[in-house]
């Protein structure tokens, strides 16, 4: 059964806090080397990025588990100093002020290409950054919000930030090609998937995204080992919130990035795999009636 946690606490550090321990806790081993991905992909503060304040909550989280190194890592879009990016956004500036081991942008790093048999959006594969190979676990800091050509960005899509500015050029934006967009976001998970996931749902888009849009502030963290999970309980958020029709008016396992996602078996299948906790989350009923 797949824990998930979410909280509203009294600050965002303790949200995450909370939210965590809900879910069952990082399963991190002793001496590990760690990634944190934070969203940095374009200079637009929350919801456009993560917050800081989550990112030092991630930071302390993981720290308790007493890892040999911790990195914090993005990828901006296409054409961005990811670097500039999260020093304008207070990223760096938090993961600093945290003690991290090396704060790294994908920019920088050599890559390599990879594949996998399963992802036939993929034909050719895509390149990703060659450093993975050296990580122990990897933790991703999605944000939970609409997306104007993907429908929405959560866990999976972050996935997306550790593929090459050639590769992204392959996505189908603007393209009303929902399902292709949906298998190519899920497919991109089947390899070097994140092993936990924190998502930031104290701003969200519910309608443009992912850096323009109408905001909401529910002021929630939600914090899940499962990629599904994560995302079909932002989606059913982003329902109780009131968001685009394409999400509103349909079942959260009906998007085509979650039926992908769980045919190739990158998560839970139903709601009955889940077991959902919450704390401070007085709208809980509401959340978890919309997973279906």
């Amino acid at each position: 059964m797949i824990q998930v946690g979410i909280a509203r606490k009294k600050d965002i550090i303790e949200s995450v806090r909370t939210s965590v321990g809900l879910a069952g806790g990082l399963k991190i081993k002793k001496n590990s080397t760690v990634l944190i991905r934070p969203n940095a992909n374009t200079a637009d503060y929350p919801p456009g990025s993560t917050n800081p304040e989550v990112l030092k909550g991630a930071i302390r989280a993981v720290k308790e588990h007493d890892p040999a190194k911790i990195i914090v890592a993005e990828k901006s879009m296409t054409t961005l100093d990811t670097t500039k990016i999260m020093k304008h956004l207070g990223l760096y500036q938090a993961a600093e002020s945290e003690g991290v081991d090396e704060i790294l942008s994908f920019d920088d790093v050599e890559w390599k290409k990879v594949g996998h048999p399963d992802a036939k959006s993929w034909p050719h594969g895509f390149s990703v950054p060659a450093i993975l190979d050296t990580i122990d676990y990897m933790v991703a800091l999605p944000i939970v919000k609409t997306h104007w050509t993907a429908l929405f960005t959560m866990g999976l899509k972050s996935q997306i930030s550790i593929t090459s500015d050639f590769d992204r050029r392959q996505l189908p934006h603007g393209q009303n090609r929902d399902e292709l967009f949906g298998n190519m976001i899920a497919e991109s998970n089947l390899v070097y998937k994140p092993d936990f996931y924190i998502s930031d749902a104290t701003k969200c888009f519910v309608t443009d995204g992912p850096n323009i849009g109408t905001v909401r502030e529910p002021g929630i963290i939600i914090a899940t080992s499962d990629v599904i999970a994560n995302d079909v309980v932002g989606l059913a958020l982003l329902k109780t919130l009131g968001t685009i029709h394409k999400i509103q008016n349909r079942s959260v396992w009906e998007q085509p990035q979650i039926k992908r996602a769980v045919e190739l078996g990158l998560g839970v299948k139903s709601k009955n795999d889940m077991q959902i906790k919450s704390d401070g989350v007085k709208e809980i009923e509401n959340i978890t009636g919309n997973i279906t």
